[in-house]
């Protein structure tokens, strides 16, 4: 599958008007692309409360698993972060993504101006904790 820079920074900027983020005005998206061309979308939900917010991470990559895929699946995730510096996934959706991706997964970061940069899952958590640590 072809996938168009252009085009998914297009689609990611457009969900991000989706995000609930009432308190930080900080919108993040995510669009995990499958193999066979569907999408799983996903934004950023915050709360009063701030422990129960949702990162765009956390809300796509369950899905996957929730309408039957899985890591084996994903052709590419794709995160964007309404900033104009680099915006990167914290560190409960790096774990959660070296769970639920393989770790040579493909992801595009982009940021207000457009594509950052290409990274493997590997890149964002090194050393994550894993089934291997149990």
């Amino acid at each position: 599958m072809q996938l168009d820079k252009e085009i998914i920074f297009k689609e990611l900027k457009q969900l991000a008007t989706r995000a609930y983020c009432p308190y930080s005005n900080f919108r993040v998206s995510c669009i995990v692309y499958l193999k066979n061309g569907e999408k799983i979308l996903g934004v950023n939900v915050e709360n009063a409360a701030y422990n129960p917010c949702i990162c765009a991470e956390r809300c796509a990559l369950p899905q996957v698993y929730a309408q039957g895929y899985g890591k084996d699946d994903v052709e590419l995730l794709a995160l964007y972060t309404d900033s104009k510096s680099f915006g990167s996934p914290c560190g409960t959706c790096r774990q959660t993504m070296s769970e639920l991706l393989n770790a040579d997964q493909k992801t595009y970061m982009f940021n207000q101006n457009g594509f950052i940069g290409e990274y493997l899952v590997s890149d964002f958590l090194p050393h994550a904790f894993s089934d291997k640590n149990l």
